[in-house]
């Protein structure tokens, strides 16, 4: 007996269906002899364990047991063919099968191509390692690789196809062996026809010429920018190609291209008013297609709309085509009436009860809002309006025709109207009404120039959800099932909701490893459709587990490195969920620009299915410069060379290099000192040589760097020449919590602008708290450091968030291993302290794309002994677009500090160091649209700083406020900001408000 061959995927199903006289017969004479020997035949005989086709010896023959075993068979997506013969033997039978792998490559290789790369060839043959490999397709493959030359001008190529066996019959090497041969040439080109204007620039468009290669794809895509490009200069009728390849001769083949230039026009316009010529120019699409009456019709038709989308529902115009006087030319006229602007006045919804009239109305004016085109803030200004308040040189008369202001909300445009009420209908069918009928929208006239529309509604039943039932689930709880659709009894019933439950069912069976699962839900409605009762019916299939992870695309990178990544097992259930998580791991690296992570024939069903890690390798070299402004660090530039993925491992080492120089200044005291400074001083530099290890085996998420550098850095209190090293390291704990920390080495000198005056008031003045409180560490010293810092970070964009939430604590500990001696006692200074530091941000949606931004931050130092001070870099700063905005960049003056300045004239309020151990800082900002991505921003800051901690006290914060611009670019949003002191202390000298532009927004 012989069993029908069949293909894997349709073999289960078909044998099932086979009927008692079909090709699965079973003679009467082998049925119910016990089965004593099961056979593998064919090329996989020997290596082929019999257990594979799951007959047990001894089970008596049916054709139950042969169907059964044809569909384990099909299931295991092993056998490309089965088949099997059972003979009879003493005592029995033995059932012989033979059976036909699926073939798998394990490689394709190329050779002899110069033209076409690997790449591209194994693309246009859709083979690469793991696909399967079907022999009577390959004669197919040929003639497409062949047909691929043939287009690159190589028409005489000879492909030869070798596969080549290995040790498993299953896995084949395949070979292309290409002979390219000579390509064919062009040897003249000629124009058929009329040939293009020289000054059409058509002839420059041609990319191709005599002796050139017959590069088809170059032919055709050349002949089609000239013509783009004849059609740009005014030739609207041009018609070029396609092009005609001549037989092929001993010194190439003749490409003739037929030409149709037609004559050159000139567009003229007439009764365009209010809107403007370049309105109109936009949607012309002149030059798309040739000029015919078609074109011409639809031209007219796309003006008469912009029209009546601008509110004009009357419109009309007319296209025309003109002979020129000069021959050759042509006019094309663009007539319009536009007629006057209709304006609704009131939409109404008769028949809406469930909804009232004022949600539907929101509904349509925000589609309305979307869809048609609105007045912005810079459009033209009215000429009237200009002649009126004298700025025009006339008064009491138009000079020019007013602006078209459009509201989306007055006009009556059809196409808009029935878009909403599309959305109307969804809206309803969301809510159970799914019988609901909405418009047509009827538009009557109450004035001339004024209308009512009138949206009829009836709303019909509204259907509850009166039942869900679950069928075939196994690996799911019915209950679970439940709660992951979020269907429950009495709620509307709808159809969208029920799809979306069937996706939710579908990924948690998946994530479980059923990746073939099926659910199908059907519905059932009670005669007055106020009910419905669902069924979900579960079809698991089976359980899916890793069998080989493949890697793709790792030329450079380590397959060690890509599979510590990967936290798939072989043998483990695949769940999407770890295939997300190790392309998360693997783009961490910073080594690949794209990883794709899937099953290896994603549409055939088997239970163990390798996984095809595919990515695509980033350039190990970079070379990015970065400049940038702001009103508190002037004009920055830079560089940054990397040298990413040595060793294969994804170590990154870079060079970079910043400088800095202030040339704009809001504060004249801060003007004054940059101006002593000498260039060298005045220029800030930040130059640094890193090396960066993303992965530490066995620490999972953990990142880690060295890094060596060199600074100049000026505030306006001091200026910091620094060199150092450091060793960090950062853990991601969670996906939005990170822990990061290190240890720093650093040798800095700090260097006072305040000048000698309060050296000589301290001199003279000998409370030893006032010492404390005023003088400040300088010089060089050489500090030990270890920072540390926690982050929650919440938002939907680091860069422009809208909302969400984030929040930081850092601590460091500081200590002085070596200082230069200062002061009259010529003692070092001594740092020894812990600084704290926090930082919490949120963002809540008001309405639209309206955000309110408030941020909280806070910190304090914390000395360990009395005789230990904070140098410069180290302390708290206020004021500037980061802190405080109405005042100049670090320009605030401690709380304390200030009192003690106020209350003796003999302390100069310049010669202080305005920094701090303490600071309150709390800032609230609304931030709203105004146009396009032009942003507005009304914020107040509310904050203090406090130079001595035991002086901090919370009810004496400082407060500003103002108002800014924001635009949204790639980078960034810019910002300009003016921010005004709301109590300024004039014995301070404080300003009235300052200035700032910055890039990017707390």
């Amino acid at each position: 007996m012989t069993a029908k061959t069949l293909s894997p995927l349709l073999l289960a199903v078909v044998t099932l269906l086979l009927p008692a006289g079909g090709a699965a017969q079973l003679p009467i004479e082998m049925r119910g002899r016990p089965v004593r020997e099961v056979v593998v035949a064919g090329e996989t005989a020997g290596i082929t364990s019999p257990r594979v086709v799951g007959i047990p010896l001894g089970v008596p023959l049916s054709r139950l047991v042969l169907r059964s075993a044809l569909e384990r068979l099909a299931e295991s997506g092993r056998w490309r063919d089965a088949q099997f013969d059972v003979v009879a033997i003493p005592e029995g039978v033995r059932v012989v099968a033979h059976l036909v792998p699926v073939v798998i490559l394990t490689r394709v290789e190329v050779r002899g191509n110069r033209e076409i790369g690997d790449a591209e060839i194994r693309r246009i043959i859709g083979l690469t390692e793991g696909s399967e490999l079907i022999r009577e397709t390959l004669d197919e493959l040929i003639e497409g690789a062949s047909d691929a030359y043939g287009e690159l001008g190589y028409e005489h190529v000879r492909i030869v196809v070798v596969v080549r066996d290995t040790d498993d019959p299953s896995r084949k090497v395949l070979r292309l062996e290409i002979e390219e041969g000579e390509p064919t040439r062009i040897s003249r080109v000629q124009f058929e026809g009329t040939a293009p204007p020289e000054e059409s620039g058509a002839g420059e468009s041609l990319e191709f010429g005599v002796g050139d290669i017959l590069d088809r794809d170059v032919i055709s895509n050349s002949v089609r920018a000239a013509e783009t490009e004849m059609r740009g200069e005014g030739w609207f009728e041009a018609r070029l190609g396609p092009a005609v390849m001549g037989e092929a001769s001993g010194t190439g083949v003749m490409v003739s291209i037929p030409s149709r230039p037609g004559p050159h026009y000139e567009v003229r316009y007439r009764g365009l008013a209010p809107l403007r010529r370049g309105d109109i120019e936009d949607i012309l699409e002149l030059g798309e297609d040739p000029l015919t009456d078609a074109v011409v019709e639809g031209i007219r038709e796309r003006v008469v709309d912009l029209y009546q989308r601008n509110g004009f529902y009357g419109a009309r115009a007319s296209v025309t085509r003109r002979a020129g006087r000069q021959p050759g030319s042509a006019y094309l006229d663009v007539s319009v009436v536009p007629g006057s602007v209709l304006k609704v006045t009131q939409i109404s919804f008769p028949g809406a009860q469930f909804l009232d009239e004022a949600h539907l109305r929101n509904e349509v004016e925000s589609y309305l809002d979307e869809d048609l085109p609105r007045a912005e803030p810079l459009e033209p200004v009215d000429g009237a309006i200009v002649d009126e308040i004298g700025f025009g040189g006339t008064s009491g008369r138009r000079t020019s025709p007013a602006p078209h202001e459009p509201n989306p909300h007055r006009v009556y445009y059809e196409p808009t109207y029935e878009a909403a009420i599309e959305r109307l209908v969804e809206l309803y069918a969301a809510m159970g009404f799914l019988s609901a009928q909405v418009g047509p929208a009827r538009m009557e006239r109450t004035e001339q120039n004024r209308a009512r529309v009138e949206v009829p509604v009836q709303e019909g039943p509204r259907t509850m959800l009166q039942r869900v039932d679950i069928d075939g689930n196994a690996a799911l709880t019915t209950r679970q099932i439940l709660i992951t659709s979020e269907l429950g009894r009495g709620q509307p019933f709808s159809r969208l909701a029920l799809e979306e439950a069937r996706i939710r069912i579908v990924e948690a069976y998946r994530e479980r490893g059923f990746l073939f699962a099926r659910v199908e839900p059907t519905v059932a409605f009670s005669e007055d459709r106020t009910r419905a009762e669902v069924r979900i019916t579960v079809v698991e299939a089976f359980a899916v587990r890793v069998g080989r992870v493949i890697i793709e695309g790792a030329d450079n990178t380590s397959e060690n490195l890509i599979r510590d990544r990967v936290v798939l097992e072989a043998g483990e259930l695949y769940r999407p969920s770890l295939a997300r998580e190790s392309q998360r791991r693997l783009l961490e690296i910073g080594v690949f620009s794209g990883v794709n992570i899937g099953v290896a024939d994603p549409d055939l069903p088997a239970q163990v299915k390798d996984v095809v890690v595919t990515v695509a390798e980033r350039k190990p070299q970079y070379l990015d410069f970065t400049a940038g402004f702001s009103t508190g660090q002037g004009l920055r530039g830079g560089f940054e060379y990397g040298y990413r993925n040595l060793f294969g491992y994804g170590v990154t080492t870079t060079l970079r290099v910043q400088l800095g120089f202030q040339f704009i200044f809001v504060d004249p005291v801060l003007e004054e000192r940059y101006e002593a400074l000498s260039v060298q001083d005045r220029l800030e530099r930040n130059v640094a040589i890193g090396m960066l290890v993303p992965h530490i085996r066995g620490l999972t998420n953990v990142r880690s760097g060295i890094n060596l550098y060199h600074r100049r850095d000026n505030e306006r209190d001091f200026g910091l020449d620094e060199n150092g090293g450091s060793v960090t390291a950062s853990w991601r704990v969670l996906k939005r919590l990170a822990l990061s920390g290190g240890v720093n080495l650093e040798n800095s000198n700090v260097q006072l602008f305040t000048g000698d005056n309060l050296n000589d008031y301290l001199m003279m003045n000998m409370d030893p708290r006032l010492d404390r409180l005023l003088r400040v560490p300088e010089g060089e010293s050489t500090i030990f450091a270890v920072p540390l810092t926690l982050a929650l970070d919440l938002r939907d964009n680091p860069f422009d968030p809208t909302q969400g939430f984030f929040g930081s604590i850092s601590a460091e500990y500081a200590v002085t291993l070596d200082a230069e001696p200062q002061g009259p006692d010529m003692v070092p200074f001594e740092s020894n302290f812990v600084k704290l530091t926090f930082t919490t941000s949120g963002y809540i949606p008001v309405v639209g794309k309206t955000v309110f931004a408030v941020q909280v931050r806070g910190g304090r130092i914390f000395h360990t002994n009395d005789a230990s001070r904070t140098y410069p870099n180290r302390s708290y700063y206020m004021g500037g677009v980061e802190t405080m905005r109405g005042y100049y960049q670090d320009a605030m003056m401690p709380q304390d500090l200030a009192t003690a300045v106020a209350a003796d004239p003999d302390l100069g309020q310049n010669d202080v160091v305005r920094a701090g151990d303490t600071f309150v800082l709390i800032r609230g900002e609304l931030r709203f649209p105004i146009w396009g991505s032009l942003y507005g921003g009304v914020f107040t800051d509310l904050g203090n700083l406090w130079a001595e901690p035991r002086f901090f006290d919370l009810f004496t914060l400082r407060a500003t406020a103002g108002l800014g611009l924001r635009l949204k670019t790639p980078v960034g949003p810019l910002a300009l900001d003016y921010g005004f002191i709301l109590d300024r202390r004039e014995e301070l000298s404080e300003p009235v408000g300052t200035l700032h532009f910055s890039i990017g927004l707390f």
